[in-house]
């Protein structure tokens, strides 16, 4: 760093040289005029005042509390320098040197060598930390994939998806969970923060103990894969509505198999009886079975801190009316039935004539947008009882 520092300060003074001697040649000629003698002695001592005073400076930029976020990576080889090597690597580090020219600094989401270590471990494609280096083309991304383009404090991070992108044009998620008497933050559902807002002079560095994975599933992969959902990962792929969803960005309310057992559905052969119109194929757009499963998917990327305030209605691949009331509690369709009932201390009955998410299996990411579990079964109308 002090090299380059004095490269930098020399550079500045012959350039400022080389601009009163293009500033006198304009006005005098080639002479050699008074003006060149009487400038020249004063910017040797110029060059000589500042290369004196590189330490002096140079101390004070490496003040802790004076660091950019690739000094400080620098300065903490110990913890971090798999990391910085890979940004190194990935041409990253000298722009978390310097100031955001396109936002307000940056944000860091820092993983420690431990972290990794582990994701080599767990990943098989690599057998060592050589071999990620030497996978360029990754690594630029995973990088960038780690830093926000403008600085954001943890007081910031909602239960949801971050509005502001990675350098790769990605949300990130960020949650809160209880361990023990401490809270907890997890970024993208899967790396815990362990130390928060450290301040630098070009942003903020938030470190984690994994490294964060760009996601590759859709929603409607994801949900085939879920053996726990299968009911109504049966009865979307029954329904054929794949070849239907054309949205990029789609969000899936889904419900747990144990909600659809505790109505009396304990398989999809179960919910076909339940609700498929007779005589009709259930591929059919207006069976109320295909309905039914295509109610499921709205239109577009809504993270549960992205839903509208208020009352409003949302686009879904069934076309039928789905709204979601945002206030003191998230209520999904409320007063197309009722799901149950509170009866308070004074006797008064409350009924319960909403769906809600279930935050800690909400705004699971998928490439096409967050699947979110809901805590009973969605459909337009009241659920038909069993025969």
């Amino acid at each position: 760093m002090k090299t380059n520092q004095n490269i930098d300060k020399n550079s500045r003074t012959r350039q400022t040289i080389k601009a009163y001697l293009y500033m006198n040649k304009q006005l005098f000629g080639f002479r050699k005029s008074f003006l060149l003698h009487m400038l020249i002695p004063g910017l040797v001592l110029l060059l000589i005042a500042e290369s004196c005073d590189t330490s002096r400076e140079e101390a004070d930029w490496m003040n802790e509390d004076n660091m950019s976020i690739s000094q400080y990576l620098q300065n903490n080889q110990e913890e971090y320098s798999k990391f910085a090597m890979l940004l190194d690597k990935a041409k990253l580090l000298n722009t978390l040197y310097a100031y955001n020219p396109y936002g307000t600094d940056y944000t860091l989401f820092l993983p420690t060598n431990e972290a990794i270590d582990h994701f080599i471990s767990q990943n098989q494609v690599y057998d060592s930390f050589e071999d990620l280096l030497n996978d360029t083309s990754f690594i630029k991304t995973i990088g960038r994939y780690h830093i926000l383009n403008r600085k954001v404090h943890t007081d910031e991070f909602p239960d949801g998806a971050l509005e502001d992108m990675t350098l790769t044009g990605e949300r990130l998620v960020t949650g809160f969970y209880a361990e023990g008497n401490n809270q907890l933050i997890k970024v993208n559902n899967k790396a815990p923060v362990i130390t928060s807002n450290l301040k630098m002079t070009n942003g903020y560095i938030h470190v984690i103990t994994e490294v964060l994975q760009q996601v590759k599933i859709t929603g409607y992969d994801w949900l085939q894969q879920q053996q726990e959902y299968s009911i109504l990962a049966q009865a979307v792929k029954l329904s054929g509505i794949k070849s239907r969803l054309w949205w990029k960005k789609y969000t899936i309310l889904a419900e747990h198999d144990s909600i659809y057992k505790r109505n009396g559905i304990n398989n999809v052969e179960d919910l076909v009886k339940r609700i498929a119109t007779p005589g009709m194929p259930v591929t059919d757009k207006n069976n109320a079975f295909n309905l039914f499963a295509a109610y499921h998917f709205l239109g577009g990327e809504f993270y549960l801190n992205d839903l509208y305030w208020g009352n409003k209605s949302y686009t879904n691949l069934a076309g039928k009316l789905l709204t979601i009331n945002v206030g003191v509690d998230i209520q999904i369709n409320k007063g197309i039935d009722v799901y149950g009932y509170n009866i308070s201390s004074s006797g008064d009955t409350t009924f319960i004539d909403y769906i809600k998410p279930i935050w800690v299996k909400s705004n699971i990411m998928t490439s096409t947008g967050p699947v979110h579990s809901i805590n009973n079964i969605l459909f337009y109308e009241p659920l038909p009882e069993a025969q």
